[in-house]
């Protein structure tokens, strides 16, 4: 049970026993010891994040755009989109975007067809977060490269696309890499971002 729960069954296991002292049907001394003891000497819950969420890919804080259109079919390519859009409100090129998780550079690609400029992460689970259209890759950013949550990876561009400059975000599960809509391991919402 947690904190919360433990806290509601004590003030309620206090109020019957407190009825019952007061009905005589049970002596004062065989309450339990945990009766009575005030509510603020117990800690309070604590909420806590739910496991598998990423952190924001895109460097915060700032006025963005995300684009909920994992699934659409495009006008070029082939297939269904498979990830998300997100851009600065303003369309500046040149934002930092950051690992979403703890892992490893599985992959560069340098201007390759409508990729771009990409970084591909991979996690200790083996799911893979894709990076596309950067203009530029951080410092010290090469295949094998060990990166941290929140450590910067590139630059938001356009590169292998004509478009305003954007970030093309994937989230692939497991081995087949199969690829998953990213919205939901995301920590909206967040001041800053809409989603349209």
């Amino acid at each position: 049970p947690t904190r919360r729960q433990l806290l509601g069954s004590a003030i309620g296991l206090a109020g019957v026993g407190a009825a019952l002292r007061l009905t005589g049907a049970v002596g004062a001394e065989t309450a339990p010891a945990h009766i009575g003891r005030p509510a603020q000497a117990l800690a309070p819950a604590e909420r806590l994040s739910p496991p598998g969420l990423l952190v924001f890919p895109v460097q915060l804080p700032g006025e963005f755009v995300l684009l909920d259109n994992f699934g659409e079919l495009r006008t070029f390519g082939s297939g269904p989109h498979q990830g998300i859009d997100i851009s600065r409100r303003d369309y500046a090129p040149g934002h930092p975007l950051v690992a979403c998780v703890d892992g490893v550079v599985d992959g560069l690609r340098f201007n390759e067809a409508n990729q771009g400029n990409a970084v591909i992460l991979i996690d200790a689970a083996g799911d893979r977060y894709r990076y596309h259209h950067l203009e530029t890759f951080a410092d010290g950013i090469d295949v094998g490269t060990r990166v941290v949550r929140g450590q910067l990876i590139g630059t938001m561009g356009s590169t292998g696309n004509p478009n305003v400059p954007h970030l093309h975000f994937e989230v692939r599960r497991g081995p087949d890499r199969t690829p998953v809509d990213p919205v939901p391991f995301l920590r909206l919402p967040i001041a800053g971002v809409s989603v349209n």
